[in-house]
């Protein structure tokens, strides 16, 4: 699973955020995995935790008065009332050669207008994602689309769901490494 991957890759050794962690499945065992390899992970969520290591906050507000080299925001965006807020404070929780993996359903997917998912407020393709990201103090290093976030696809359900998703892994914009945003 690509993205899967490419959130193993950028974890190892590293301080992990993950934002709305409560809602990760264990059924594809993909944060045991994470946990394993970086070097300290931590998790929010607006719910209440399970885990030890997770505390429960609105990443809108949230301090935790510390940076992550990786911050991880996998199939969440989607659901935050106040993006631009969620995406700044993200900024400040960033070190400054720290990458952000985020992960959104592809608005130009037809389950979007076909089954819209009710908790979800807003949707996001290739051009509004990179507009939002980029007005927030965020630079895009890496972007592509990819299937879903299942175990696994037949040759034929990889065709259908080919732009399902998108991933962005983003990093500080220059001037927000000076502590100035782009919208202010």
């Amino acid at each position: 699973m690509i993205r899967e991957a490419i959130i193993l890759e950028h974890a190892k050794d590293k301080d992990l955020l993950d934002i709305g962690c409560m809602g990760r499945t264990q059924k594809y065992k993909l944060w045991p995995q994470v946990k394993a390899v970086a070097r300290s992970y931590t998790g929010i969520d607006v719910q209440v935790p399970t885990s030890p290591d997770v505390v429960q906050g609105n990443m809108e507000t949230y301090d935790f008065g510390r940076t992550f080299d990786v911050v991880v925001a996998g199939d969440v965006l989607e659901h935050v009332s106040n993006q631009g807020l969620f995406l700044e404070n993200i900024g400040r929780h960033l070190r400054d050669d720290g990458v952000l993996i985020l992960t959104t359903p592809n608005a130009k997917w037809p389950t979007v207008f076909l089954a819209p998912h009710p908790d979800h407020v807003l949707w996001h393709d290739r051009s509004t994602l990179t507009g939002t990201v980029r007005r927030h103090g965020l630079e895009i290093r890496h972007f592509q689309y990819y299937f879903g976030n299942k175990p696994h696809y037949n040759f034929f359900k990889r065709i259908l769901t080919r732009r399902q998703g998108l991933l962005m892994i983003c990093a500080k914009a220059p001037s927000a490494k000076a502590g100035l945003y782009l919208d202010r």
